[in-house]
């Protein structure tokens, strides 16, 4: 029979790093009241879709209803004390002039006239303390209507409600986390690199993820962040890879699967891709001896990138392998070499 053969010889093989990682949410934010009081209502519940702006809880806002009261009525005072010293200061300034010319007619004393003016003085002063008090009163019925409306607490971003801590009736305040909100449109994965990799890996690299929900799919991601130090205990740092999720199949939780294509090469050896026999579960290749007969030769084979076989085990560099017609080969056939 007539066959052909092919050296083992050294390659180039571009490999991918392959990592593993938690899925996270691009954004999570944990919502809570601005002000203290009571949890009166909670209107979603934990995996609902909400919009950013969207109504989420209302806290109890009986008190402050009660404040705004008095304080409306506190504004309407102070404002009818503006009108009562614009007039006293209004009916003095027109005492004044006429004090002027009676003066300038001899008619009163100097003393008299500027007793007349100095009250004037006093009315306008009064009059401009009405006027802040006033501006005091409207500011602190704004500062009521402010909190009036944090009462009412919006979803801050579109997402979906992922944990609800609380329910009506307990106590909020600025420290108290009433829910979250998980923005999942991207998710990310933050996962270490080895010291030795990390030169291969930058910002913008691609990334394939894949998930155990749904191993078929490959999903694709790249590289965002990588940090500017290492772990002291892994020799390793975090890369950060954001990947797409338009139709929210993947989950903050899921173990993903990263390949990211960082190009990173090694030498080994190979052989052609048409040398490489299965017998069983066994990987070979035939070896010619020196009467020229066919011998089946266990490998280990690594990485089959195209036509080119990576050899782990089981050859050395030189060796003549046959190639062209081994798949019709039997053990111990004889053969000839074209």
């Amino acid at each position: 029979m007539l066959v052909d053969t092919a050296q083992v010889e050294p390659h180039q093989f571009e490999t991918t790093l392959e990592v593993l990682g938690e899925l996270k949410p691009q954004a999570e934010v944990n919502v809570m009241s601005r002000i203290s009081g009571r949890l009166q209502q909670v209107l979603v519940d934990r995996g609902e879709p909400v919009q950013e702006g969207q109504l989420l809880a209302v806290v109890d806002d009986v008190d402050l209803r009660q404040q705004i009261i008095r304080s409306e009525a506190a504004t309407a005072v102070a404002r009818a004390g503006v009108n009562r010293e614009e007039a006293t200061y209004r009916n003095l300034l027109l005492q004044v002039k006429r004090f002027q010319d009676l003066h300038e007619e001899a008619l009163i004393s100097t003393q008299e006239l500027e007793d007349v003016e100095s009250r004037l003085f006093v009315a306008e002063a009064q009059r401009e303390l009405a006027k802040a008090q006033v501006l005091q009163a409207e500011a602190s019925l704004r500062e009521l209507g402010i909190q009036q409306e944090q009462t009412r607490i919006y979803s801050p971003l579109n997402g979906f409600v992922g944990t609800r801590y609380l329910d009506p009736g307990a106590l909020v305040s600025s420290s108290v986390s009433i829910l979250s909100v998980l923005n999942v449109d991207r998710v990310k994965t933050i996962v270490p690199v080895v010291e030795s990799a990390l030169q291969r890996v930058r910002t913008g690299l691609p990334a394939e993820i894949v998930v155990d929900a749904y191993p078929d799919r490959i999903y694709e991601g790249t590289v965002t962040r990588i940090t500017p130090f290492l772990n002291p205990e892994t020799r390793s740092a975090d890369v950060e890879i954001e990947i797409a999720n338009p139709d929210n199949t993947l989950k903050p939780g899921m173990f993903a699967r990263v390949k990211i294509d960082a190009k990173i090469t090694r030498d080994a050896l190979s052989i052609p891709r048409s040398a490489l026999l299965t017998r069983g579960s066994q990987k070979g290749v035939y070896l010619l001896t020196e009467d020229m007969a066919a011998v089946f030769q266990v490998i280990e084979i690594g990485q089959i990138k195209g036509n080119v076989v990576e050899v782990v085990e089981g050859l050395e560099e030189g060796v003549e392998v046959v190639n062209a017609g081994a798949s019709n080969l039997n053990e111990g056939d004889r053969v000839r070499t074209q």
